[in-house]
Formats: structure tokens, C-alpha cells, sequence
């Protein structure tokens, strides 16, 4: 069965080219965005991205959406530990992190995405997927079968 990852057997090489340029050019899309939501280069940074939207992904699914700053380092696993340190310092700076006192431990300190920084990566997923539905892949007429 033919799919945008496997195209159907026999489909010429300038087809699979259109597609990988498609898929290049919808990536390049939503980078710049990514960039343009978070309004800093910096930030730009794969490390970043898997930071925010894990713990994006953690709002729902968690009681406590706060995190020991320990395992924000985790939600990192490109970067060595000192450098995870450094990122996440230098949200917390930004604001796009806040850092709380945690009351089962007063010496430990809680991390949570700010409320502007929620909105910016909701909003950054918004575009992602509006970008992706409204697209058709090259060779298609609908993105639905």
C-alpha cells in the first residue's frame, strides 16, 4: 500500500524528489515559526524544542505539572547534563520557565512552563498541524484518501 513515507512501486524518482522538497520546505515552515513564536534565536535549539513540548505533553497526564529541576534535564537527552543545566537557566531567566518553591522540600525549587510560554507552544502546535492538513502532498490532490 502506497503512503507519504512509501510512495506506490514504480513512482518516478523526480516524484519521490517532490515529496522529500515538499516535506523540506514544510519543515523549514514551521522552524521559522517555531522561532517567530518564541521570539528569540536562542531558542531555536532542537534541545529547546524537546524541553517545552515534553513538558507540554506532561499538563494533561500529570497531577503536578511541576518538575524537580533534575528531571527537566532528562527531558533533554542530546545535551550533556551541564549543558541541559545551562538551557534551562537561561528559560527560567527568559521567564519562559518559573521556578517555585517546592513545599515538601523548601531546599528543592519546582519548574513549570510559564502561562505565555503554554500559549506560545499550543500555538506553535496550532500552526504545525494547520500547515500539514493544508499542504497536499505532491501527487495528491486531497490529503485524504
Amino acid at each position: 500500500m502506497a503512503s507519504a513515507a512509501n510512495p506506490a512501486p514504480g513512482a518516478s524518482e523526480a516524484s519521490r524528489d517532490a515529496r522529500r522538497r515538499w516535506l523540506i520546505r514544510l519543515i523549514h515552515d514551521t522552524d521559522r515559526y517555531w522561532i517567530d513564536i518564541l521570539g528569540d534565536a536562542r531558542f531555536h535549539d532542537l534541545n529547546y524544542y524537546d524541553l517545552f513540548t515534553r513538558m507540554w505533553l506532561r499538563l494533561d497526564t500529570a497531577a503536578e505539572p511541576a518538575f524537580r529541576k533534575s528531571e527537566l534535564y532528562r527531558l533533554m537527552p542530546n545535551v550533556s547534563q551541564r549543558t541541559a543545566i545551562r538551557h534551562v537557566q537561561a528559560a527560567i531567566d527568559q521567564g519562559l520557565l518559573i521556578e517555585h518553591a517546592d513545599p515538601s522540600d523548601l531546599r528543592s525549587r519546582r519548574i513549570t512552563l510559564s502561562d505565555d510560554l503554554r500559549q506560545r507552544v499550543e500555538r506553535f502546535l496550532d500552526y504545525s498541524l494547520s500547515v500539514l492538513e493544508a499542504s497536499p502532498l505532491p501527487g495528491r490532490t486531497s490529503r485524504r484518501p
